[in-house]
């Protein structure tokens, strides 16, 4: 009985010693399983600079230190896998090579391999060109000439969608396109704001200006690998706990910002000779804190005054890109994209549009006989009228000169006929117009295949046929 005693109790202590190494064996691993999730790999645009690049093997930039807040907050340790171009990064994540990118924008082409975090900066987008090139009011008043844009940026994808027929030129990265646009390789540049005006001064490209802002702004986030998508939430997370303040002096800190491309051994024998005179000076300086703190509050309300500024222009751009400047009604650009808007909704869903033509024509023959301001005061009298008579979901325009267009969606021939009588009317009940122009007024309902210029052709016809029979009438056209 003994033995048998002494052998069962062997036997237990060595299944409890097995149990309890196995319990440390799988602490270990699940400790390790643990440290490997919150490890991540991540690429980076290596040339965009100061929102992130790579500078001597290592990440600096806006992006790097949202990453270290982020690494603090979530306890996620980044790990940089290093590339050549914005190109090669987009294909490293897509491929799996890294599990993130930091800072880019969404699309829908980038969706299909790619989760987003929320977005946490934003930034306009620029065009540029050489000087003497006027104002460009977006990709809409580039016209003819040849864009330049940054291979795999989201610009790309926009452009093709909605400007097709924009003539684009692909360049590696924003700093070797400011060189070509020097040298007259192409016309307009779309590049960041911060990085665009970084690169100007660097390379000192006096001879390059900003002409216009390029939509749609920049809204960046983090771009997961959809393989790693419990990751998104672990980013949310962190990013909306980021302070308002670190926020401001991350922007603060990189706005403007030259950066030096390479070593320069002239500047850091000035640098430490500056600093050995810095430090004789010490009790000098102390003496002048308070100017300079002056100066440093007054610096960054200026900055803010400007920002302010850059806002608001921003907006008045994006109202003088859809207006006309006499009326205040839309212009010619805004209604035929309107119009051509309202035809695809036809091809869905057949459901018809009517388009109507008016046009003033002086009541002398002799045009030059009626003052300017007599003419202005008359085309803001066409505008209100038109405006107190049409309903909300029509859209008026002043399309050219004396001439007016009004768009009624989803409105069949008749309706639209009752419509143009009404405006008619109207106008013809201002005594001051109806002394100094004739009125004609064409109507035209869409067709089945009708593209706009076959549409607004055919409702010109019936604008004719109205000055033919003497004006003051509502012809439709056949």
């Amino acid at each position: 009985m003994k033995k048998i005693r002494k052998y069962l109790l062997c036997t237990m202590l060595f299944v409890g010693a097995s149990c309890f190494s196995a319990l440390l064996q799988a602490e270990a691993g699940q400790k390790a399983a643990s440290e490997q999730s919150n490890n991540v790999t991540y690429c980076i645009d290596p040339n965009w600079a100061p929102y992130e690049a790579i500078r001597n093997g290592i990440h600096v930039g806006i992006s790097a230190q949202y990453m270290q807040l982020i690494a603090e907050i979530s306890e996620l340790t980044f790990t940089l896998v290093p590339t050549e171009s914005w190109q090669q990064s987009l294909e490293y994540v897509q491929q799996g090579k890294c599990q993130v990118i930091p800072m880019l924008n969404t699309s829908d082409y980038r969706k299909q391999f790619l989760d987003f975090s929320v977005p946490y900066f934003e930034a306009p987008n620029v065009l540029v060109a050489k000087s003497g090139m006027p104002m460009i009011q977006g990709y809409a008043g580039v016209g003819n000439r040849v864009v330049g844009i940054v291979q795999g940026y989201r610009q790309v994808e926009y452009i093709s969608r909605h400007y097709p027929g924009l003539r684009l030129k692909l360049i590696p990265s924003e700093e070797e396109g400011l060189k070509q646009l020097a040298n007259d390789e192409f016309d307009v540049m779309v590049g960041s704001l911060m990085s665009v005006n970084m690169h100007i001064n660097n390379l000192k490209l006096k001879d390059l200006n900003i002409v216009g802002y390029a939509e749609p702004f920049d809204s960046l986030a983090f771009g997961v690998n959809k393989t790693y998508g419990h990751l998104v939430d672990k980013l949310n997370f962190a990013i909306e706990r980021i302070p308002e303040t670190r926020k401001v002096e991350i922007y603060k800190q990189w706005n403007n910002v030259q950066v030096r491309y390479s070593r320069n051994y002239v500047v850091m024998v000035l640098s430490t000779a500056i600093v050995i005179l810095v430090f004789l000076l010490f009790t000098f300086r102390n003496r002048n804190v308070s100017g300079y703190k002056r100066i440093i509050n007054q610096k960054n309300e200026e900055i803010g005054a400007l920002q302010a500024t850059l806002l608001e222009k921003n907006k008045t751009l994006a109202f003088l890109s859809a207006h006309d400047t006499v009326t205040g009604l839309y212009n010619r650009n805004h209604m035929i994209q309107r119009a051509e808007e309202e035809i695809s909704r036809f091809h869905r869903f057949h459901t018809t549009a009517s388009l109507i033509v008016i046009e003033l024509t002086p009541v002398s023959d002799d045009r030059d006989s009626i003052e300017p301001s007599a003419k202005e005061e008359a085309l803001k009298a066409v505008a209100t009228n038109c405006l107190n008579t049409v309903r909300e979901v029509d859209v008026v325009s002043r399309f050219s000169g004396e001439q007016f267009i009004i768009l009624c969606p989803q409105t069949e021939l008749n309706a639209a006929k009752n419509l143009a009588d009404r405006l008619l009317d109207c106008i013809s009940t201002h005594h001051s117009l109806v002394e100094s122009f004739k009125t004609a007024v064409g109507l035209s309902e869409l067709r089945e295949s009708e593209e706009f210029t076959e549409w607004f052709e055919r409702t010109m016809k019936a604008l004719n046929q109205s000055r033919r029979q003497g004006y003051g009438n509502v012809t439709v056209a056949q």
